[in-house]
């Protein structure tokens, strides 16, 4: 920067109009920002400023709540990286974020025509966001219902573990297997349930040892009788896996086929921030 801006403390100006914004991208415009030296780009950036302090005092609360930048999620899902599941949630809040944001201003347009005019770059992708709500749900997780082959297999895993509880159960309260056991509980070692049987009887109790406690004095055993139930379960688990990770796949490609749509709403917030933040600003003088 030329050294006579370092001397009127333009640096310190700019990291004071950066801490008005309320999104990262607006922040970068604001510290990146150089002063305007031609009449028509001081009369826009006045003009804007202005139509920005005019809508504050109408909406005060105005603000980007609900938007982040989701700028590197776009960029690692056009590289092919998988995203995860709350990072697909901030991509619809942030998109559901932009909407309202476009709403507003564009329903004001006739008051508001240079905002209007950045307001209606803005895409908020109501098709994106539906693809991601019908995989996921508020929580973050993959709905029963993302696919028919999902859900086939999560019924198909309930009927499986409750199976195995019953099994489990009868065994515990067993006089052929109860006077064996540590306590009468339900565990599982590496993905499998297994019982606790005291070391002394651990051939009381045919089955696969999985794991020994601390002081050794209980060995966890997965009961011959349970080996198909628990293959069978672990069987399920790996299908669930596997179409969770289709659907996360899926669902990525589709934000990678939006990622230019997105920089672009993107880019129209971050200046629409940095205007708002100069209204701030210039409110505070």
């Amino acid at each position: 920067m030329d050294r006579h801006w370092q001397k009127l403390e333009y640096p310190q100006v700019l990291e004071r109009l950066a801490s008005y914004t309320d999104f990262s991208g607006g922040r970068e415009l604001a510290l990146a920002l150089t002063p305007a030296f031609e009449i028509h780009e001081v009369r826009e950036r006045q003009a804007l400023t202005a139509e920005a302090r005019a809508l504050l005092e109408v909406r005060p609360d105005f603000g980007l709540g609900g938007v982040s930048d989701i700028r590197p999620l776009v960029e690692r899902a056009r590289h092919g990286a998988t995203l995860l599941p709350t990072e697909f949630l901030e991509i619809k809040a942030t998109c559901s974020g932009v909407g309202r944001v476009r709403r507003l201003l564009t329903s004001l347009d006739s008051r508001f025509p240079g905002l209007g005019d950045i307001a209606w770059r803005i895409e908020p992708l109501p098709a994106l966001q539906e693809a991601i709500g019908r995989v996921r749900d508020v929580r973050g997780e993959v709905r029963d219902t993302a696919s028919d082959d999902l859900g086939r297999i999560r019924r198909e895993l309930r009927v499986t573990q409750s199976r195995l509880q019953d099994r489990l159960q009868r065994i515990l309260t067993s006089p052929e297997f109860a006077p064996y056991l540590q306590e009468a509980l339900i565990t599982q070692r590496a993905g499998r349930f297994v019982i606790p049987v005291r070391t002394d009887y651990k051939g009381q109790v045919p089955g696969i040892v999985h794991d020994r406690s601390s002081s050794g004095a209980t060995l966890f055993i997965e009961p011959t009788q349970l080996v198909p139930l628990n293959n069978a379960l672990r069987e399920l688990k790996l299908a669930e896996e596997e179409e969770v990770r289709r659907l996360l796949q899926r669902l990525t490609a589709r934000v990678a086929r939006e990622a230019d749509l997105l920089h672009h709403t993107l880019d129209a917030v971050a200046e629409l921030d940095l205007v708002m933040a100069m209204a701030r600003y210039a409110a505070d003088l």
